[in-house]
């Protein structure tokens, strides 16, 4: 029996640690979209949330003044009567809303070596993201395409391939899905951002962003 009894917590202890991973991996930021409905998820607003508005509240009235009291001697002269006056102190504005981070997503972009031009396999994420982009939730907003390389070689050479690897994902959204180019905005940062800075070399470094910019 005793036997029997340490079997089964050692299976419930093995459950909970595969349950607590499947947790972690469904709510990693970091883990590649395979699906229009991973990229959906990721670059949503955030439901019932007012999106990516910056807006910030109105400023608070002021105070009114209280009511003067009547006085019981002569009236004081009007001049005098304005110079002892008490206000109250002028209520401050409430502090500006702090806005949301804005929704976004890292994920790999195969291009041939040392060049823009995407492989096969890239063609395929890419079109996952392009029913995202024309999805219903999505159709409304502008986005930012980053292109990052990894730390090997000239930096201003990356710096120079990557805006045009992001230029290339651009190209094949609008020509491919007919995403309207005024809703994307391809940039370029080399090396400049390694998502693995102890290892320049790693493919995790070469890699494109998508960030929600709003409507």
């Amino acid at each position: 029996m005793g036997s029997v009894r340490i079997l089964r917590t050692a299976l419930a202890g093995l459950g909970l640690l595969m349950a607590l991973g499947g947790v972690a991996a469904a709510t990693d930021p970091t883990a590649a979209p395979t699906t229009s409905e991973d990229f959906i998820r990721a670059l949503a607003p955030a439901a019932g949330g007012r999106g990516l508005s910056l807006g910030t509240a109105g400023a608070a009235e002021p105070a009114a003044l209280p009511p003067a009291s009547p006085s019981v001697s002569a009236p004081a002269p009007v001049a005098a009567a304005a110079s002892t006056a008490v206000r109250p102190p002028a209520s401050r504005p409430p502090a500006a809303a702090k806005p949301a981070a804005a929704p976004r997503i890292s994920f790999q972009v195969e291009f041939a070596f040392n060049s823009a031009e995407l492989t096969p396999k890239a063609a395929g994420i890419l079109d996952e993201l392009g029913r995202a982009l024309t999805s219903p939730e999505l159709s409304a907003y502008r986005f930012q395409l980053t292109g990052h390389t990894d730390g090997v070689g000239n930096p201003d050479y990356n710096l120079a391939l990557s805006k045009r690897r992001a230029a290339s994902v651009r190209e094949y959204l609008t020509r491919s899905f007919g995403v309207s180019p005024n809703r994307l905005v391809a940039i370029g940062r080399g090396s400049q951002q390694l998502l693995d800075p102890a290892n320049p070399a790693s493919d995790a470094n070469r890699r494109v962003e998508i960030v929600n910019l709003g409507s």
